[in-house]
């Protein structure tokens, strides 16, 4: 891969020179005065980016899939009731984790290309008595989007604490945690966030604090406990040493600087910026004939789009010919479609040139595999959208 290529995939995602330089600085040690300063302002950022005044961010070592043990494992004690809401391949992956801790599951499916309405999400809600909800803002898999914001309203009215997996979500769809009354989200720096791979991280309300301090039990996952974690992150933030586990230095480094960068932009702004690239892309999508997963926009992601090939177009072709034209797109991930689909992620710091340059390349990669279309017809349509950034 050259330096040019184009990382339009669910994460990671193509990172800006600036954070790749943040990365490549002298390792400091973990207790030193310039190291305790750059992460004290990132988890102060964190805030600003989640929109969660009150929040406590828990930044670790480790993929988003930590961070979707960390978030759950620290509310749950053996007989506790958890609801999920499953739209794919991640919330199957809730169930799995969960079901190892000796919790009692429940599950809301839909069918696949589909959200949960509020009113399905309500009568879950009053045929039991659950802890925890968990809900994925974007299904990675799918490109679908639950209506997060409904979901907290209904959660609101139910002694139930809310955890969104927000990992294809933050910093690139619109999600306000305090005004939608998410108790928990959490995410990984190689998605919207626009930093490389290697940090789970999580945002905990107040109430949910509350609530994990006065468990029963310990949380039977040491490396996730929150009780351990939290004085450090404290005393990071306030600027005094502390230690449980060597934080990864130079990965915080990075996410010191994307998290500027992405402040800079301002989280309207950058909301807006991603709503209409996804526009675009999903415009060009729909001009060149082909139809996506989700079965209507209001259930689309702006941070990723799942078109299915068209019948006469092998995926791996494809796939490799619009790689030739220096863009990688994703196969696809649901086992039911796994090979009736790709994914094209628009995210983190892409701009008008980036979506240009990945129609451009779908454009071509399916004329190379027999698909008969009319050139330029997606870089058309995908332009006159770009041209309101």
């Amino acid at each position: 891969m050259n330096e040019r290529t184009i990382l339009a995939i669910p994460g990671p995602v193509s990172v800006d020179p600036a954070v790749l330089r943040a990365l490549s600085k002298p390792t400091l040690a973990h207790l030193d005065p310039e190291f305790i300063e750059i992460f004290s302002e990132t988890l102060k950022d964190l805030r600003k980016v989640f929109l969660c005044n009150s929040g406590q961010a828990f930044v670790v070592a480790g993929s988003g899939t930590l961070a979707m043990e960390m978030a759950v494992v620290n509310f749950l004690e053996k007989g506790d009731r958890l609801l999920v809401v499953n739209t794919g391949y991640f919330g199957e992956r809730f169930v799995e984790i969960f079901s190892r801790y000796g919790v009692k599951i429940d599950q809301i499916t839909v069918p696949i290309g589909h959200a949960p309405s509020k009113n399905q999400i309500r009568e879950a809600l009053e045929r039991e008595d659950y802890k925890l909800l968990t809900a994925q803002h974007v299904d990675t898999s799918s490109g679908v989007a639950n209506d997060i914001k409904g979901i907290g309203e209904v959660a609101s009215d139910f002694d139930t604490l809310t955890i969104v997996d927000g990992v294809c979500s933050v910093a690139g769809c619109e999600f306000r945690q305090d005004n939608w009354k998410i108790d928990v989200c959490f995410t990984g720096s190689q998605k919207a966030l626009a930093a490389p791979p290697g940090l789970a991280i999580v945002m905990v309300g107040q109430d949910a604090l509350e609530v994990q301090q006065k468990r029963k039990t310990p949380v039977p996952n040491y490396y996730c406990d929150f009780s351990r974690w939290l004085p450090i992150m404290q005393s990071y933030e306030e600027r005094r040493k502390g230690y449980f586990a060597t934080p990864p230095v130079n990965m915080i480094y990075a996410l010191h600087e994307a998290l500027k960068q992405v402040l800079a932009e301002g989280m309207e702004r950058r909301f807006l910026r991603h709503s209409i690239i996804s526009r675009a892309v999903k415009a060009s999508i729909e001009t060149l004939g082909l139809e996506c997963i989700p079965v209507s926009h209001e259930v689309s992601a702006q941070t990723l789009t799942a078109p299915y090939y068209p019948t006469q177009v092998k995926g791996d072709e494809f796939l490799a010919k619009v790689r030739e034209e220096g863009v990688v797109l994703a196969g696809g991930l649901l086992r039911e479609l796994r090979d009736r689909y790709f994914r094209v992620a628009h995210m983190g710091t892409m701009g008008s040139s980036d979506i240009l340059a990945v129609v451009g390349a779908i454009e071509k990669g399916l004329d190379a595999c027999g698909y008969g279309f009319k050139r330029g017809l997606g870089l058309t349509a995908a332009g006159e959208i770009l041209a309101e950034l």
